[in-house]
């Protein structure tokens, strides 16, 4: 048996398992999904999921949990879309717009921590263009970072040491699942050494011990070697004088310096010195750096990045939305020109950088029309929303549905966080958006 029968073999033997039609909806709405929860399921679907569906669902012995939520095994994941793009192309499109839109609301109505790094990371999964998602999203991996501390000091040392030693000419080649467009890309043995160069670990742990990660595998085995440091009012003079970050940060003018001096203990953005793997032909380890940059670029705000002059980081971070700005650097080889590539998505210019993916893959339209999740409401959040779209004062809203005001504060909480709106203003457009004809 040839290994695309064995594959159909097994999809077909895990869909045996989901005889009921309205299960078979909420299977195919989670391969769509990728990482699944019940609220999640709710939004896509546009009604509610209930408890006892999703526990089902949850259950079924191709779905896996993990710390974030739920995935279907990837094989299943795979076979679904492409069946799903084929037979109903339309309704394949409105299950990824409506994705879409979720994580949009979310990314808007978020504060920047490390919370919302999976957040990130999912958003570029449903935006993401052929070649993200073909180096980054086509396995679920498993990969540990690990601080340097004097204990791993020798690993890092060794990983070095091994990665000299044993280089060579790295093919890199990816099949998209689904469209079948080819990528390919060689790294040379000097492009494979180039993100080694200008690491010294004594002056990187003396500024900041967490900026040097390890990268372990399932097995433990150092697989990479990431540097990203922190940007604040202890590292900026290391980023002024040393070869990859210098001729960016020293290019700055006072007032946009002076803008990137956060306290030590904390962090205005990120430079991204370093991501370094010992095989970049290698699908699990390509992913690794690929969601490391990820899932810092928007939590931090403002992040620069300075590759090895290559083209596959060059075609990943401008994908990624990265801007090229006008300065380069010499500190590869001394003699090719090599740009930086910025994201800032400071204040203001997170709603600019989300608006800016958005209609590069042609969704602003559907991102203006985009409902109100009002299944998410209960029935009493429902009532509080119409009188308060309606104008109505809180004092007016406790006595009309006899509650205390204490309570509608309450309702009104809860109804600005599930809808992820800051104000009454903010929720009466959106209303008035989803009730217009």
């Amino acid at each position: 048996m040839r290994e695309s029968e064995v594959f159909s073999h097994v999809v077909s033997s895990w869909l045996r398992e989901v005889p009921d039609l309205e299960m078979k909806e909420l299977v195919e709405a989670a391969a769509v999904l990728r990482v699944f929860n019940q609220e999640l399921l709710s939004y896509v679907l546009d009604k509610e999921v209930r408890f006892d569906q999703f526990r089902q669902l949850a259950d079924y012995s191709f779905v896996q949990r993990i710390d974030r939520g739920w995935l279907l095994h990837d094989l299943l994941r795979e076979a679904i879309n492409e069946e799903l793009q084929l037979r109903v192309p339309d309704y394949y499109e409105k299950l990824r717009k409506r994705c879409v839109v979720y994580y949009y609301r979310k990314l808007q109505g978020s504060t920047r921590n490390k919370s919302m790094s999976w957040e990130n990371a999912e958003w570029i999964y449903y935006i993401g263009n052929q070649l993200i998602h073909s180096l980054f999203y086509q396995q679920s991996t498993t990969h540990r970072f690990e601080a340097l501390t004097l204990s791993n000091w020798d690993d890092v040392n060794q990983y070095i040491e091994q990665r000299y030693r044993t280089v060579k000419e790295f093919p890199v080649h990816r099949i998209h699942p689904v469209t079948k467009e080819n990528f390919e890309y060689v790294y040379t043995v000097e492009d494979s050494l180039n993100a080694l160069k200008h690491i010294h670990l004594e002056e990187l742990y003396a500024l900041d011990p967490s900026c040097v990660k390890l990268v372990r595998d399932a097995n433990e085995t150092i697989c990479g070697l990431f540097i990203i440091i922190p940007i604040n009012e202890r590292t900026l003079s290391y980023l002024r004088t040393q070869p990859l970050s210098s001729a960016y940060f020293s290019s700055l003018p006072e007032s946009e310096l002076d803008e990137l001096k956060a306290p030590g203990n904390q962090r205005s953005g990120y430079f991204i010195k370093t991501l370094d793997v010992c095989d970049p032909s290698d699908e699990a380890m390509m992913q690794a750096t690929g969601i490391a940059f990820i899932t810092h670029m928007l939590s931090a705000g403002f992040v620069v990045a300075a590759p090895p002059p290559h083209p596959l980081p060059r075609d990943i971070l401008l994908s990624l939305g990265c801007e090229i700005p006008d300065v380069v650097h010499y500190d590869y080889d001394e003699r090719t020109p090599t740009p930086y590539y910025v994201i800032d998505t400071r204040g203001k210019k997170l709603h600019d950088y989300l608006n800016r993916m958005i209609s590069s893959i042609g969704l602003a339209d559907e991102i203006e029309e985009g409902s109100v999740p009002s299944f998410l409401l209960t029935k009493r959040e429902t009532e509080v929303v119409e009188l308060l779209v309606k104008g109505s004062s809180n004092a007016e809203i406790a006595s009309r549905l006899f509650l205390s005001e204490a309570t509608v504060k309450k309702h009104v909480a809860h109804i600005f966080k599930k809808l992820n709106v800051k104000s009454r203003g903010q929720l009466s457009h959106l209303y008035t958006k989803k009730t217009k004809p």
